[in-house]
């Protein structure tokens, strides 16, 4: 069995690796390189991954990882005897090392609790003496990707040898959730055409991330037109009104599914889609990690951090002096938004969908 060696302290037979996930989709999609790189330096390892009851959904049947714990701090791990249970259950696995992707002194705080000997984290939020190795957090434009900033964590503190270049991220789905995508898009009435969109026109972060309703159904209307294709609308529980509103401004009825969908159903009809279109969110990043020609279109937020992995996605993004500013509401005019023509989006679907050989 490996040893973890870390800044040259070296624990021996290290059997049991607790990592700590994001709490968003979309940052846990990026760090999926680094825990395939932690399995990769550690195969006989085992790799626990402790994450939010949303987050655990992404990695199942995800080969980098043994196991999961769901922390909930909404229901079982509420307040301080939902942490101290927390703490319990993590001292009672004996976990020779704690990688922290989190970035919050939470995380930190329950591993130092949980008696997890060798602690690995970047030093953030006032918590550095709670670890027993605190990184120092690199510049952006020491990792440029934020998949890298993950593995970057890893590389400084030791645990791998060097951070490879990150071209694709990979998720999985079984036999039996792809079986359930393909009846419920059949019991949509959408398994006629030869192509479904799928769009996404939410964004958990805020408004500033969103491209404007009438415009994704003027381009639902001409991709439908253009691919002989139906429109499948996806979204949050509290993104259903806009989900509708589109809908309702579009010429060919589409079938909205905002709302109605748990996280593995969602990633299950992604993949069943020929061409993603979404604002920079988390199901962008589960599309581009399901491999779907993916059109992802940006206005607050960097790209070159935060965008999709893979070579069948595409950015559209207007260039103004104002982005990225990272906002979650635009103070100004939306410029970064309103500046992305339909025409523009509309194009770079064909190419990408030319590019994937659809």
């Amino acid at each position: 069995m490996s040893s973890l060696i870390v800044r040259g302290r070296r624990v021996v037979r290290p059997e049991k690796i607790m990592v700590r996930a994001p709490n968003w989709i979309g940052d846990a999609v990026m760090c999926l390189p680094a825990l395939e790189a932690l399995r990769a330096q550690y195969p006989s390892s085992e790799t626990v991954l402790v994450a939010k009851p949303w987050v655990t959904e992404i990695f199942l049947h995800h080969p980098a990882i043994s196991r999961q714990i769901v922390y909930d701090p909404e229901a079982e791990h509420r307040g301080v005897q939902g942490f101290w249970k927390l703490v319990h259950a993590l001292r009672a696995e004996k976990f020779n090392a704690a990688v922290l992707f989190q970035n919050a002194f939470h995380a930190a705080w329950t591993a130092w609790w949980a008696d997890i000997p060798v602690r690995v984290g970047y030093a953030r939020e006032g918590r550095s003496r709670l670890l027993t190795d605190a990184v120092e957090a690199p510049p952006a434009a020491a990792y440029g990707h934020h998949a890298h900033y993950y593995l970057q964590l890893l590389f400084r503190a030791g645990l791998i040898e060097r951070p490879d270049p990150v071209e694709d991220v990979r998720l999985v789905l079984d036999k039996a959730e792809m079986a359930w995508a393909r009846k419920c898009v059949e019991s949509l009435g959408l398994d006629g055409p030869r192509f479904l969109v799928g769009l996404h026109p939410g964004a958990a972060f805020g408004p500033a991330k969103r491209w404007l309703p009438g415009r994704f159904a003027d381009l639902a209307d001409r991709l439908i037109g253009a691919l002989d294709a139906d429109v499948l609308i996806f979204g949050a529980p509290e993104e259903k009104p806009l989900a509708e509103a589109i809908a309702q401004q579009m010429e060919h009825r589409p079938a909205v599914v905002a709302g109605r969908t748990t996280l593995r159903q969602l990633m299950s009809l992604l993949a069943q889609c020929q061409l993603i279109v979404a604002n920079d969110s988390g199901p962008m990043h589960l599309a581009a990690a399901l491999g779907v020609p993916l059109v992802a279109i940006f206005g607050s937020t960097n790209e070159r951090a935060t965008g999709p992995l893979g070579t069948r996605a595409r950015v559209v993004k207007q260039p103004v002096e104002c982005s990225p500013c990272g906002r979650r509401e635009c103070p100004i005019d939306f410029r970064c938004m309103t500046g992305v023509a339909v025409d523009s989006v509309h194009r770079a679907a064909l190419e990408v969908l030319k590019g994937a050989g659809a």
